[in-house]
């Protein structure tokens, strides 16, 4: 009976794991541009050029969406507000990010693309964020970004209506009535 107690720790320590990189992995300009600078392991102290990130918008599922725009190794991405959207551009590449300014960064290994699993914040609006590679874990590639900060994702879509308090107390008591039935059948027998 010890494994139930060690159990619900450790779900509960994954619900919060997982409950904070999401939020971690949302980013928002600071000003009208941001800076890039990409290296890795085998490229330190020199940018790496060979790595292609995407900006994507911030409710997207990185794996399964294409970026707004792309760049490789060092970039600047520019920020003008469009209406309720933002116009987004590297230069080599524009699009536009859909309610908001805030957005995921996401790199391409191996034809998939993923998300940082770690950052750090290094002060003075820049960031450390790092990736590794979709067939080598211990392959690490960084990207410092710098003139954003963390931030929240925003809901594009209608806001969602919460259910009426009167739904629950019926269910509770639907639930209660339930159980009392059962116990009732369990004494007659």
């Amino acid at each position: 009976m010890k494994k139930i107690p060690y159990l619900k720790t450790s779900l509960a320590a994954c619900l919060l794991a997982a409950s904070s990189a999401s939020s971690a992995s949302v980013w928002a300009p600071n000003d009208g541009d941001i800076n890039l600078l990409s290296f890795s392991a085998s490229s330190f102290p020199f940018p790496s050029l060979s790595d292609t990130f995407g900006i994507f918008e911030d409710t997207a599922v990185i794996g399964a969406a294409e970026p707004v725009v792309a760049f490789t190794g060092v970039g600047a991405v520019s920020f003008v507000a469009n209406g309720g959207n933002y116009n987004i551009g590297t230069g080599t590449s524009s699009g536009t990010l859909l309610g908001s300014s805030n957005f995921q960064i996401g790199m391409l290994s191996g034809g998939v693309w993923s998300a940082a699993f770690g950052n750090t914040d290094l002060g003075s609006d820049a960031n450390l964020l790092a990736f590794a590679d979709a067939s080598d874990f211990n392959n690490l590639h960084f990207l410092y970004a710098f003139d954003v900060s963390p931030s929240q994702a925003t809901d594009d879509g209608p806001a969602a209506v919460p259910l009426p308090a009167s739904i629950w107390m019926m269910t509770s008591a639907l639930l209660g009535v339930l159980y009392a039935g059962r116990r009732k059948s369990a004494v007659y027998a």
